[in-house]
């Protein structure tokens, strides 16, 4: 497994990334309608040399229940459809609990995703949290309309409002 910054993957890493987001998500409509941050950190597990599974992170301080709060945003989980059902994304999301919270301090993890997925993330210890949601677009502020989950080190956090203080992931 690799985690490297974001700036610092070659060229033809980052296109086939960009390949395998586009295939994954670019048809639906909150993607396709949404301003995406560029993502500080890239976790990639590879398997014979080829991107296995990989995710990104966002590395950034948020704001809850109006305090500022450093957070790992999480997007773009992804494996490849040659190595799904392998356990690779679940593998590389447990072995990267530490860098989250220990090296890069983050209280939190956070999460957008999709309905579908949430039972997928809750074995992994991410829960559900119900509260608006707010992000930054060239338009303005906008609340968000799809899921939103947290990864705590201990204590789950129930909070009554969070600005992601930027574009969202």
């Amino acid at each position: 497994m690799k985690i490297i910054k974001y700036s610092e993957l070659d060229k033809e890493t980052k296109s086939q990334l960009n390949r395998f987001i586009d295939e994954e998500f670019g048809h639906i409509p909150i993607v396709m309608q949404t301003e995406w941050a560029t993502p500080d950190w890239t976790v990639i597990l590879y398997q014979n040399n080829e991107i296995a599974t990989f995710y990104n992170i966002i590395d950034r301080k948020i704001i809850i229940n109006d305090i500022e709060v450093k957070i790992a945003g999480v997007n773009n989980v992804i494996t490849p459809k040659k190595y799904r059902g392998n356990g690779y994304a679940s593998k590389a999301l447990r072995e990267t609990k530490d860098f989250v919270f220990n090296e890069l301090n983050s209280k939190f993890g956070v999460l957008l995703c999709a309905e579908a997925l949430i039972p997928f993330y809750e074995q992994l210890d991410w829960y559900k949290v119900n509260c608006p949601v707010y992000f930054e677009q060239s338009d303005g502020k906008k609340l968000w309309k799809a899921n939103t989950m947290l990864l705590t080190k201990k204590n789950k956090l129930n909070p009554k409002k969070i600005d992601l203080n930027g574009l969202p992931w």
